[in-house]
């Protein structure tokens, strides 16, 4: 009989215990921390107008969950920084005898960023009427390969439309005496036109997240002209690696010749 008393009462010792266990209130979990990686960044260092590799140049973090990380761009001058954290950062890419250039990105959507570094001292331009200032809002650099630093030419607009990078593109049938600007690219291609670009002047869709963070902030202004228009045009000659053709791009001034 005694076995059964003792029985009893541990049975309703447990059944307080867990009644006293269920009354408590529970601790809300721990807040999500943000995620460590394994992101990354990589891009390509350059100089302007060369488009030479800078190498050595320092790519830091000012910004972000990432700040005061750093890495170095490699003798060609890429780079890459590692095990990066997810959100909004800024880069700095900086290099004796060049001015430091600022690129906004986020991460894990943007996974390159460009620069180009002006020298301190840069070469003389012939034509005073190229800015200079467009290059840090150049979309997919790496394309872009610079023949001549500031180029003027006149003819007549052949067409007028807008790219998805947020640029407006245009066909110039030159003047006599430009032909010699024009590769095999531009003839079987563009008709025997130039390619000239007018950036950020249009609507940058979604999924250029590049032009996104290129044209952010800013507009350009050059006037856009009706086909059939006879323009005076200066801006960078280059060639477009991708496309295979010859371009002037950025426009700097654009204006209507008689």
């Amino acid at each position: 009989m005694a076995r059964c008393v003792h029985l009893s009462a541990a049975i309703v010792l447990i059944v307080a215990a867990a009644g006293c266990g269920g009354s408590g209130t529970t601790a809300a979990p721990p807040a999500p921390t943000p995620p460590s990686g394994p992101y990354g960044v990589t891009g390509l260092v350059a100089d302007f107008p060369g488009g030479r590799p800078v190498a050595n140049a320092t790519i830091a973090v000012t910004s972000g969950p990432n700040v005061r990380r750093t890495t170095s761009a490699d003798a060609e001058g890429h780079y890459a920084l590692t095990g990066l954290a997810g959100g909004a950062a800024t880069l700095h890419a900086t290099a004796p005898g060049f001015v430091g250039v600022d690129d906004s990105i986020t991460i894990p959507a943007d996974k390159t960023a460009n620069f180009r570094l002006p020298a301190v001292v840069g070469p003389p331009v012939v034509n005073p009427q190229c800015d200079t200032s467009l290059w840090p809002r150049m979309h997919d650099v790496q394309r872009i390969k610079i023949v001549g630093a500031c180029q003027t030419v006149t003819g007549v607009i052949a067409t007028v439309g807008s790219s998805d990078d947020g640029d407006i593109d245009m066909q110039l049938t030159l003047d006599a005496g430009f032909g010699n600007l024009l590769n095999s690219g531009n003839v079987t291609k563009l008709n025997g036109n130039l390619q000239i670009e007018a950036i950020c002047q249009a609507p940058v869709h979604a999924d250029v997240p590049d032009a996104q963070r290129t044209c952010a902030n800013f507009s350009g202004t050059v006037p856009i002209p009706a086909v059939g228009t006879h323009v005076r045009v200066t801006g960078v000659y280059v060639l477009d690696s991708d496309h295979g053709w010859m371009e002037i791009h950025p426009i700097s001034v654009l204006t209507a010749a008689p």
